[in-house]
């Protein structure tokens, strides 16, 4: 399945089954900073199995009940293990108690197998759990 390429990025589209969650709340008893989130999820692109995801992010800001005038704080990492390789990727986003926030950019940090030197960013729609993968690939050097 051919990738799409607009300008200079090679694109992915990708859809997020969610297979688990998990929260360890072993961070500051009185802000939450420290405490952690688990999540993994099935990925598919037009409807096809395409690999998995697993992501944490761990509270590194922000109030212990989060409100949208003082949101938390939260440093996230992933991976992506796609059928050719990983995409591995990092950001930190602002979380209130109301929800998932709207669609962000997160920095893809790296690869292996097919994305190898991957650098480029990801759009992600957390509500819907799509994700769009803008690859730009640097020769190895």
């Amino acid at each position: 399945m051919a990738n799409e390429v607009h300008g200079h990025y090679e694109v992915i589209r990708l859809h997020g089954d969610l297979t688990g969650t998990k929260r360890l709340n072993d961070g500051d008893p009185a802000t939450g900073v420290g405490n952690k989130v688990l999540i993994t999820e099935k990925l598919s692109r037009n409807g096809s199995k395409y690999g998995f995801s697993a992501t944490m992010c761990t509270q590194v800001g922000g109030p212990l009940k989060p409100t949208p005038e003082n949101p938390t704080t939260q440093l996230c990492s992933g991976v992506y293990n796609l059928d050719n390789g990983q995409v591995t990727w990092q950001n930190t986003l602002a979380v209130t108690r109301d929800g998932v926030p709207a669609p962000w950019k997160t920095a893809i940090t790296g690869g292996t197998g097919a994305y190898d030197n991957a650098r480029g960013y990801i759009l992600v729609d957390g509500e819907k759990r799509d994700y769009t993968v803008y690859l730009v690939r640097t020769p190895a050097s």
